[in-house]
């Protein structure tokens, strides 16, 4: 079974992220992974957010990986660069964390890739962005 490890740990990746906001790093440090552990080719499109689920539930289908918060980080970091390009946004930090702000919205994309991990389909990504294009679409009416 594959897995992502990274040799840096959580503090310094993510005081990377905050103070040089190197998403956009290790987005691709997903995407090359995901080639070389799953043979997956992603883009920063709907069809490679759509892989995500896939990719989770064939590298941890059973509990979630023992470095979480690495996994959190790049999963995380290109969940939030597909939505940018995709659908529009940039990167914010919140009282809750950094997430993607299109409009109103703040998009807490980690949070999503940790519920992901922990809770299983339940909590599935493809959901999550397919459901927050729809709301996108409809300017919000029909979800307040």
């Amino acid at each position: 079974m594959a897995s992502i490890a990274y040799s840096e740990t959580l503090s310094k990746i993510v005081y990377l992220c905050m103070e040089q906001n190197q998403f956009s790093r290790y987005a691709q440090m997903h995407i090359d992974t995901a080639k070389q552990s799953f043979d997956v080719d992603l883009k920063y499109d709907e069809e490679s957010v759509l892989k995500l689920d896939d990719i989770i539930q064939s590298a941890w289908p059973e509990k979630p990986p023992v470095q979480i918060d690495s996994v959190i980080l790049v999963f995380g970091s290109f969940l939030g660069e597909a939505i940018k390009h995709t659908l529009g946004g940039e990167w914010v930090r919140t009282e809750q964390g950094w997430g993607v702000k299109i409009g109103e919205a703040t998009l807490m994309v980690f949070t999503k890739v940790k519920k992901r991990l922990l809770n299983g389909m339940e909590d599935s990504i493809s959901y999550y962005y397919q459901s927050t294009k729809m709301m996108l679409n409809n300017n919000f009416k029909d979800f307040r």
